[in-house]
């Protein structure tokens, strides 16, 4: 069967305007995931937290647009520089933090559903590589 050259799902020009945006670099591994994977959703969507082993499920990959337009909204909201990357089945939103601090790089879930404002973000990973590498198929616990 013959093989195609896929297109990037997200281009440089659009992680451009989106840095430009909001005065941030993001990470290269980020970008270069999202280039691939971006709008898809993937098998290996299970995601368990070092914090407690719970278990986080990966509904799809972002696009530039769900992801710009989220982002103003959770700075408007949280005043936090969060990058909406994923969400889950049931909405919830897979963010990179990108504030200054110890949170910084981290990994956060906006529960926006089920949560009050002040509970609504919680940290699962340390990383974008931690939580990647921790995706998994098995829906059982570490």
């Amino acid at each position: 069967m013959r093989l195609f050259t896929v297109k990037e799902r997200i281009q440089d020009a659009e992680f451009l305007f989106l840095e430009n945006e909001t005065k941030l670099t993001l990470p290269n591994s980020f970008k270069s995931f999202l280039k691939v994977y971006g709008g898809l959703a993937i098998t290996e969507n299970n995601f368990f937290t070092k914090f407690g082993a719970e278990l986080f499920q990966v509904g799809q990959f972002m696009m530039f647009d769900e992801i710009l337009n989220l982002t103003k909204e959770l700075w408007l909201i949280h005043h936090r520089h969060l990058i909406p990357f994923a969400f889950d089945p049931g909405g919830w939103h897979f963010c990179l933090c990108m504030d200054n601090g110890i949170d910084s790089g981290g990994i956060f879930v906006n529960r926006w559903t089920d949560h009050l404002r002040e509970n609504q973000l919680i940290k699962i990973a340390n990383s974008f590589e931690e939580f990647i590498e921790g995706l998994t198929s098995s829906q059982e616990g570490a």
